[in-house]
C-alpha cells in the first residue's frame, strides 16, 4: 500500500510522536527501562522522521 500526499506526511509525524513519547516515558517514568542505546536510537529516529516530514512538505509546496 502506497501513501501519497498528506497521508505520507502524517505518518512521518505519527512515528516522530511515537519516538518522542517513548523518550519521555523512558526518561521520566519507570514504565520503560531506557538504555543508552535505546535513547540514541529514539533520538535518531525522531530526527529522521522530522527531517523526512520537512522534506516531503517542501516537495509538496514546490509542486
Amino acid at each position: 500500500m502506497m501513501f501519497y500526499g498528506k497521508e505520507e506526511t502524517m505518518l512521518y509525524l505519527a512515528f516522530a510522536g511515537f519516538f518522542l513519547i517513548y523518550l519521555i516515558l523512558g526518561w521520566f517514568t519507570n514504565a520503560i527501562e531506557m538504555s543508552t542505546f535505546s535513547a540514541i536510537f529514539s533520538v535518531a529516529f525522531l530526527c529522521l522522521n522530522l527531517y523526512m516530514f520537512w522534506k516531503e512538505k517542501k516537495k509538496q509546496s514546490s509542486s
